[in-house]
């Protein structure tokens, strides 16, 4: 199902706008080889350029060589934002919806020690028994329990702020970071704390979280390792660092290859596997405790199908055939059993 990248409409990315990376981000091997040449941005087709990306000897991870520098980076995220919105209001009063809610509050309280209303006490026994709902009210939270006090969580690369508006009504002293003005603009209108910037210019204090986040974020960061050193001197002990990224050695990632809808050249500086992920983590002194799979491969599997068909994947890109669906399921299924294939991996860490 692979596809020969055609040139990028933009044209190519400036000369001068471009570094080299002769090592592994993740693991600072020199030992490569091409995984995929010459790929260009068909997922949000905003970013010039055509792309190689290697695969590491050492840790299997993947990277872009060369890269854009910081100064040209932005040039990748033209439209990338675009319909940014705002939590979707919620009608409580429609019976069925305020059930769930109360099922799934009531799972929360149980499980992470929060408060929430409406609660009903049967989601306890209900939502481990349905793995998609466990899987999305466990990700509400981000597997965090509520520590004692107003424990404070940093969400990085929170965009516009949601999460960390959700957290700080949920008892923690919640904030974000984000590179981004038009969301941050938006975030402080919302009254969300939110500062701009990135991990390599933006000084946190030392031991002063109780939690870092990163949803589908991590795999922008060019310099994982400095990135790492920095939540790891601003966690406090056993503080928790919680990692969702795209999983390369997913299903979907296997099925299609440079199509895959999460390579996203040249926004996706590094990908990881769950184990180069974890290896990583080890090397700065972050503990892996827990290993989840995330995210519907039926999602991937739709929007690469259209990648290596040539059609914009985000424009309802027609459903999957019987055959193609039955083995997104079969994939999703696999994910759960073994988080290592799944779509999505989350990586839970704790400060040594």
């Amino acid at each position: 199902m692979r596809a020969t990248p055609p040139a990028s409409p933009l044209g190519d990315w400036p000369a001068d706008g471009l570094e080299r990376v002769d090592r592994c981000p993740a693991c600072a091997s020199a030992e490569r080889w091409l995984l995929y040449g010459g790929v260009t941005d068909r997922s949000y087709m905003c970013a010039a350029g055509r792309w190689n990306v290697f695969r590491c000897g050492e840790c299997a991870s993947a990277f872009l060589d060369p890269r854009p520098t910081k100064e040209t980076v932005h040039l990748a995220y033209g439209n990338y934002y675009e319909g940014a919105a705002g939590p979707a209001a919620v009608d409580d009063s429609h019976r069925l919806r305020h059930i769930r809610r109360a099922i799934r509050n009531g799972y929360l309280n149980g499980r992470y020690g929060y408060r929430l209303t409406p609660a009903s006490h049967l989601g306890r026994l209900v939502v481990p028994l349905m793995p998609r709902k466990r899987q999305m009210a466990d990700e509400h939270v981000r597997h965090l329990r509520l520590r004692p006090g107003r424990p404070r969580l940093l969400d990085v690369g929170c965009g516009e702020g949601q999460f960390v508006a959700e957290m700080t009504k949920l008892g923690w002293a919640a904030e974000g970071i984000d590179p981004t003005v038009e969301a941050v603009v938006a975030a402080r209108r919302a009254g969300v704390k939110v500062t701009k910037g990135d991990l390599a210019d933006v000084v946190l204090d030392e031991d002063a979280f109780d939690a870092i986040t990163f949803r589908l974020v991590f795999e922008h960061i060019p310099d994982p390792a400095a990135a790492l050193r920095a939540c790891h001197r601003a966690l406090k002990r056993d503080g928790v660092l919680w990692i969702a990224a795209p999983n390369l050695d997913s299903e979907a990632s296997r099925t299609f290859g440079d199509a895959w809808i999460f390579l996203e050249p040249p926004r996706h500086a590094v990908l990881y596997t769950p184990s180069s992920l974890i290896r990583l983590l080890r090397r700065y002194e972050i503990e892996p405790v827990a290993v989840r799979g995330s995210g519907r491969a039926g999602w991937s599997f739709r929007l690469s199908r259209a990648i290596a068909r040539g059609e914009p994947p985000f424009r309802k890109p027609p459903p999957l055939s019987l055959p193609e669906h039955g083995r997104a399921l079969l994939a999703d299924v696999r994910g759960r059993v073994r988080p290592e294939r799944a779509d999505v991996v989350v990586i839970i860490g704790q400060k040594r």
